[in-house]
């Protein structure tokens, strides 16, 4: 049979339409459907790591600022009595004063009208420079102070051209006595007799270091001198900006040396944001046990109390986060009655509600060096 005369193939154009024919309806409803199912699964985890990393990175921030400003307030404290445990200082009414290193102020109220309703403390203190000390080289002067400069060649890590920075004092101690003399003009000057160069600091008129001497234990040629600020660590609200909520910072500000009041214009460093309490707590080890009699107390050291058995403190710093922390359902709120939820527990004081806000509770004991009254 030849090819034009072969039967055609009746289902042929029946499979041709069919080859040719699109999507229905309801397949297209079907894939539509399930393309928009996964869609909204893909964009709730996207939104889903979006809360997660947001609430660590929230919580990370407060942390690390907590921690931060917890291992600067330690140091400070901790070195605070390099010097020995009191100082003479010029008052404010130009007489000789004795002051303890440490000035310590118990909170008793709240910040601010309740919205931050802990009770903060408040710590002055002498914060050293870093890597910073010199010798006296001359015997005291009534209008200056002779130091050597920096022994140690430029190139060495920490070395700085200047020993005494803008707003340092010098206080001058052979570890039995000290004195903090405010220093007003820095000079160098070459001293033939040993070729090197001689730091003057100069205080015409406003301290007399030979007035600052104790006739007992004089301080000579070759004691030492440290580079100082004295400071105060302490908690300070600030109002609500724009958009920004109202919040506590703990600031460590600078003061002047005589009257312990704040510099003009003060000089201020924020060590962490959002902090709602800080607390300082002292143990007392009379009987040389390396441990704390009866625990720890707010019976701390100020003008008129300096306990020769003072011999640790206890820092606690609690940090919120600096925005409420967020869920699949809107913020997160808590109930428990943790310190991680409600901050720390002050005995009967009011404390925050329980909110979004993610407390961290920071806390560490810090051995003191020479706060207690030295015994000759």
């Amino acid at each position: 049979m030849r090819r034009h005369q072969r039967t055609p193939d009746p289902l042929r154009l029946a499979r041709r339409r069919r080859s040719a024919r699109g999507l229905t309806l309801v397949e297209l409803l079907l894939s539509a459907a399930l393309g928009i199912v996964m869609l909204g699964a893909a964009v709730a985890v996207l939104l889903a790591a979006g809360r997660m990393r947001r609430n660590q990175q929230l919580l990370s921030d407060a942390n690390e600022e907590a921690r931060t400003a917890l291992r600067l307030v330690s140091r400070a404290i901790a070195a605070a009595g390099a010097g020995g445990p009191v100082y003479s200082v010029t008052g404010a009414d130009g007489t000789r004063q004795q002051r303890p290193a440490m000035l310590f102020t118990n909170g008793i109220a709240a910040l601010h009208d309740g919205d931050m309703p802990q009770r903060p403390d408040t710590l002055t203190l002498v914060r050293y420079g870093a890597d910073r000390r010199t010798v006296l080289v001359t015997p005291l002067a009534s209008d200056r102070v002779n130091v050597a400069p920096d022994g140690r060649l430029t190139t060495t890590p920490g070395v700085q051209a200047e020993i005494f920075q803008d707003g340092e004092s010098a206080l001058i101690t052979n570890f039995q006595r000290a004195m903090l003399v405010p220093i007003q003009a820095k000079n160098l000057t070459m001293d033939g007799a040993v070729a090197r160069n001689v730091v003057q600091l100069d205080m015409p008129g406003a301290v007399n270091p030979q007035q600052l001497q104790d006739p007992l234990i004089p301080i000579q040629p070759g004691a030492t001198v440290f580079p100082v600020r004295v400071v105060r660590f302490h908690v300070m609200y600030v109002d609500a900006v724009g958009k920004t909520p109202a919040r506590t910072d703990l600031v460590m500000e600078t003061l002047n040396p005589r009257t312990l009041t704040p510099l003009v214009p003060p000089e201020r460093t924020v060590l962490a944001k959002d902090i709602e309490d800080f607390q300082v707590q002292w143990g007392y080890d009379r009987n040389d046990d390396g441990v704390a009699d009866d625990g720890f107390s707010d019976q701390g050291p100020t003008e008129t109390l300096l306990d020769p058995g003072l011999t640790f403190a206890r820092i606690s710093i609690s940090a919120r986060t600096s925005s409420t922390l967020v869920s699949d359902e809107g913020e997160y709120v808590v109930q428990e009655d943790t310190p991680f939820e409600r901050g720390i527990d002050l005995g009967g004081a009011p404390r925050p509600e329980a909110s979004g806000h993610r407390r961290r509770v920071l806390s560490t004991v810090v051995l003191l060096k020479n706060v207690a009254a030295t015994r000759i």
